[in-house]
Parts: C-alpha cells; sequence; structure tokens
C-alpha cells in the first residue's frame, strides 16, 4: 500500500507546487511541497536507488511544470508537453543523486545529539547545493529557461526577498531545500525515539530557523539602508494598449495601433496639464507630487511602433513613415526622451539614403528617441526558440510547418541576436544615468542584466509583449521573476508591456503598476510615476560574483556526495 500511495504523493505535490507561484499565490506550499518528494527517495529500497529516484523526480517534475506552465496551451498543447517533458529532466537529475548519493538515511549516523545533527546539516546543505546548481544550469543549457525557480515563490514576501541580493533569487531558492530537508530528518528522528515526547535538542533544526530569522533580519536591514541613499527622481509615463494577439499575430491593424498610442498618449498629457492648471489655480502649502508632474521619458511596450527602424554600420538610421508620424505626434503632444520596442532591419546606405539589405539581418530592439533628435537602440541578445527563431531551420524545415500548425500563425523569419554589453547613456535634466536595457523575458535572466552594471546611477528598462498568452498567469509569472532583478542588482525598474503587468519597481522590489477599476493588468490605459534613482547604487553582494557562488557550491556538494559514498563502500568492506 505504501508503494502504491508513493506516485500518487509525489504527483500531487509537484502539482501543489505549482500553487505558491501567480495564479494562486500560496507562497506557504514553496515551504513544504519538497517534503513529500524527498521523503519518497530517501525511502526507497533495493539496489535500484538511482532509476527510481529519476523516475520518481522526472514525475514530480512533469507534474510541476505541466500545471505551472498550463498557460503556455493557448498557443500550443504539444508545446506545453514537450516544454514540461524536458524541464522535468532537471528535479529527475536531482533526484537521482538525492536518492542514491545525497540521501542522510542510506545509513543512519549514529552517536549523539551532535553528531546527528552534523549529519543531517552537511546532507541538508549538499542537497540544497545540487537544486540551486541544477536550477542554475536549467537557465543556461539549450539558451535557458530559468523560469520560476523555487525562490521566486517569495516573489510577495518583501522582507525575505532581500536575500536575493547575497546569491540571486537562487540564494532563496537553497535556503528553502535546505530548511525541509533539516525539517524532515528531524521529524523522522522524533518519530523514531523510544519517547518521542520527551524534550531533546535538535541543534540542527535550531540552526535552520535561525538561518531563516537570519534572512528576515538582513531583509529589514536592507530595506532601511537602501531607503536612506541619495537619490533624484525620474518622472516616467508608461502606456499599455492591450492589443489583442492570436500567437505572434496582432489582431488589431497597424493604423488602429498608431493611432491608439497617439490617442492613449494625448489624453495622458491632457490630464498632465489639467493637474497643473489646478496646482496653479488652488496652490498649498507643501505643494506635491501631482501639482509638479511632467514625464521625463515616455515609454512604450516592446514592438509598440509596427513600421520598422532601418540602420547602416555606419550609425544612418531612418523610421518607416508610419512611425515618423506617431512619433511627431508624440513629439506635439508632450516634451519628453521616448523609449519603445521596435523592429529593426540591416540597411545600406548611399550618400544620405537608406536602402533595406539584400537578405537583411532583423533585430528585436529597444530604441531611445531623446529630446535632442538623437537616436540609439539596444538590440535582444536572448532570443525566445520557437517564437524569435527556429533552431536547425535550414536543416530541419517541417519545424516551421509543426510550429505554424500548433500557434495557428505563419512564421516570418527568425530574428538576429544582438551583441552589445555597454548601458545606454542619457541626460536626465542635467544628471547622467544609464539605462541597463532588456526584452521580453531578457528580464528573468540574471546573468543578462548583470554584464550592464555600472558602477553609476542606472535604472533597468524592461519592455515586454505577453500578450501571446493572453489573460493568463503568465504575465504575472514574468512579472514575479523579473523584479527580482532590481533587488539582486539594487537599480529601479522601470517595465512596460502590450498586455500584462506594466509598472514601476524600486530597488527594494516594491512596486506601483497598472490595473483597471477591477484590478486586473489586463488593460488599456497609462501609469504616471516617479522613480527614486540612486545616485550611487547600493552595493549588493551579487554585483560581484553572481552565480560563481552556485556553481562552486553545487560541484563542491556533488564531489562531497561522492566522497562519503566511496568511504561508506570501503568501512563496509
Amino acid at each position: 500500500m505504501r508503494r502504491l500511495l508513493k506516485l500518487p504523493a509525489v504527483v500531487c505535490s509537484g502539482a501543489a507546487l505549482s500553487l505558491a507561484y501567480p495564479g494562486a499565490n500560496w507562497s506557504v506550499v514553496a515551504w513544504l511541497a519538497l517534503m513529500p518528494l524527498m521523503l519518497v527517495l530517501w525511502t526507497n529500497q533495493g539496489a535500484a536507488r538511482k532509476r527510481k529516484g529519476f523516475l520518481t523526480g522526472y514525475l514530480y517534475g512533469f507534474s510541476f511544470f505541466a500545471f505551472n506552465l498550463s498557460w503556455l496551451s493557448t498557443v500550443s498543447w504539444l508545446g506545453l508537453v514537450i516544454l514540461s517533458g524536458y524541464l522535468a529532466l532537471y528535479p529527475a537529475l536531482w533526484a537521482m543523486v538525492s536518492a542514491r548519493w545525497m540521501n542522510p538515511w542510506r545509513k543512519p549516523c549514529g552517536g549523539g545529539v551532535w553528531a546527528k545533527s552534523v549529519h543531517s546539516l552537511g546532507f541538508a546543505m549538499m542537497n540544497a547545493a545540487l537544486w540551486i546548481f541544477l536550477e542554475w544550469l536549467r537557465g543556461r543549457a539549450l539558451t535557458g529557461f530559468g523560469w520560476n525557480g523555487l525562490g521566486v515563490a517569495m516573489h510577495q514576501q518583501h522582507v525575505l526577498m532581500q536575500g536575493a541580493d547575497i546569491f540571486g533569487v537562487a540564494g532563496l531558492s537553497g535556503l528553502m531545500v535546505f530548511v525541509q530537508a533539516v525539517v524532515l530528518q528531524v521529524t523522522a528522528r522524533i518519530l523514531r525515539e523510544e519517547k518521542p515526547l520527551k524534550r531533546r535538542a535538535h541543534p540542527d533544526l535550531a540552526l535552520a530557523a535561525l538561518l531563516v530569522s537570519a534572512t528576515f533580519a538582513y531583509g529589514f536591514w536592507r530595506i532601511s539602508s537602501c531607503g536612506a541613499c541619495e537619490t533624484f527622481p525620474l518622472r516616467v509615463l508608461l502606456v499599455q494598449l492591450n492589443i489583442p494577439q492570436e500567437a505572434a499575430r496582432q489582431t488589431m491593424s497597424a493604423e488602429d495601433i498608431h493611432a491608439g498610442f497617439e490617442e492613449e498618449v494625448a489624453a495622458a498629457m491632457d490630464e498632465v496639464k489639467e493637474r497643473i492648471s489646478e496646482a496653479r489655480e488652488n496652490p498649498t502649502p507643501t505643494g506635491g507630487e501631482g501639482a509638479i508632474f511632467y514625464p521625463d521619458w515616455l515609454v512604450l511596450p516592446e514592438q509598440a511602433l509596427t513600421g520598422r527602424l532601418m540602420s547602416a554600420p555606419d550609425g544612418l538610421h531612418a523610421m518607416w513613415p508610419e512611425n515618423v508620424s506617431t512619433v511627431e505626434a508624440f513629439r506635439s503632444a508632450g516634451e519628453f526622451d521616448i523609449l519603445t520596442g521596435m523592429g529593426e532591419l540591416e540597411a545600406i546606405a548611399t550618400g544620405e539614403i537608406l536602402s533595406i539589405a539584400a537578405d537583411p539581418e532583423a533585430w528585436n530592439s529597444l530604441v531611445v528617441l531623446p529630446r535632442d533628435a538623437s537616436l540609439q537602440s539596444y538590440r535582444k541578445k536572448h532570443l525566445v526558440m520557437f517564437g524569435e527563431y527556429i533552431p536547425l531551420l535550414e536543416s530541419l524545415p517541417w519545424l516551421k510547418t509543426i510550429y505554424e500548425k500548433q500557434a495557428g500563425t505563419t512564421f516570418d523569419g527568425s530574428y538576429s541576436a544582438g551583441v552589445s554589453r555597454d548601458p545606454l547613456p542619457m541626460i536626465l535634466r542635467g544628471r547622467a544615468l544609464s539605462i541597463i536595457p532588456s526584452i521580453c523575458f531578457e528580464d528573468t535572466v540574471p546573468r543578462e542584466p548583470l554584464v550592464f552594471l555600472r558602477p553609476e546611477a542606472q535604472v533597468i528598462v524592461n519592455v515586454t509583449n505577453d500578450g501571446w498568452f493572453k489573460e493568463s498567469s503568465a504575465a504575472e509569472q514574468h512579472f514575479a521573476n523579473g523584479k527580482f532583478r532590481a533587488i539582486e542588482l539594487r537599480r529601479p525598474m522601470i517595465r512596460c508591456a502590450n498586455s500584462g503587468v506594466s509598472a514601476l519597481i524600486g530597488i527594494t522590489g516594491q512596486s506601483r503598476s497598472l490595473v483597471n477599476d477591477q484590478g486586473s493588468h489586463f488593460t488599456r490605459g497609462h501609469l504616471f510615476g516617479t522613480l527614486k534613482i540612486p545616485e550611487k547604487p547600493p552595493w549588493s553582494p551579487y554585483q560581484t560574483w553572481g552565480d560563481i557562488p552556485v556553481i562552486i557550491a553545487g560541484l563542491v556538494s556533488l564531489i562531497a556526495a561522492l566522497w562519503l559514498d566511496r568511504r561508506r563502500q570501503l568501512v563496509a568492506i
């Protein structure tokens, strides 16, 4: 009976873990959902522990990702099955190693309380280190999809999530695995005791509790210290049009899209002028932001303007007429710098005349149009597989057919990846600052914004679409993953989406987002807000060492597990 109950328990706990993320946001589940898996792995009997562990972990992982990424079915059920099947390999590998080499119950530890606690802590640390190493590997392999690591479940725990600036969000994942491994071992130890109700010391449980308490204390201190840094204001206007889509195909015409953005910007600026007029007619002793607010930047989503930007190698640029017309409409509405998503094409220059190159490269770009009529762009580096490119398309052309049948739309060609590692310099009322650029799900990949980090005033700008997946939990999950970048780098963040979560995020992760009267992010509208830009951004350990500690911890845990296993074999001989 126990054997029959094991697999349903594993599947149910994997599916339950998905409830810790946007859609349900029951974050407490993430502190419990690994214990059933560990219990099954560590109690497996017989010689086939590796095979049993792998299969058990695969079931756990597949059930988690199939529920967690169910929004992918709005584009492709086949894509959901394939991606879940691939991502499940990582918890399967962890489970195989945990069951065979990192199993604390394979040979119970003798000795007193301290010996048992050291044994418990050592195996808990190894399991936690391997887990975060595999989360890191998942974010790198096959271009990387590190979406919804365990620590992301803490995206609404404002104090606790501050710990992400030490080892990244993976550090929170490791803490959660470590605590669950310790709690499970202590519980089993208590149940095995002759007098389980008798009070006994459990130093390992005390240390786990102390570690959680220290993380909370660190969070309170970090919020306080970050709030004390000197800042200057950046006033922002975000515009979201909520354009309906079928996969990559927008169902609004290009004319309606441009007219919609022009109308929304004009309405927003009329509101600004009304506020300023009212403030002049009814001045107050203290004034206030509403009285003096005038946007420095207008920010639009990914691929907001449907026309293309042509760029020649010598730096000469030209935009398609519909883009020029809309930008002129923005200029007539107000005086601000414009940041917008736009498609960019490779061009050749003949004198001052640009023409599209033969077989041109195309980029998904963030284009910055300051008030001085200059132009600079960032070309997206981390492309979405089967969204912005199809791998091995020339060798396996049938992949295009499968994509088009599943997505219900045509594939118009692949984007090229950008190569820039330099932030975009800006001047704001005489102050220098720079933009850490990010497009679409690049803000879910910690290493992408890290390369743009400089010891100067900076702001992360992410433009995204998220309309592919309609009104699903995908948009909120994307937002939950992305806002950890503001904490890891201690840089404020601007996020503008076509459909989803458009928001301003401070350096401690607090945010203000655009919602309608029903509290939904899926709305057309605009958001005014002021970001506090640190003149000297606070330092964080993650800025210095990035993911290096995670990699080292994972490799050391594997070596330690193999060494302990070898030692067990020698003792047995």
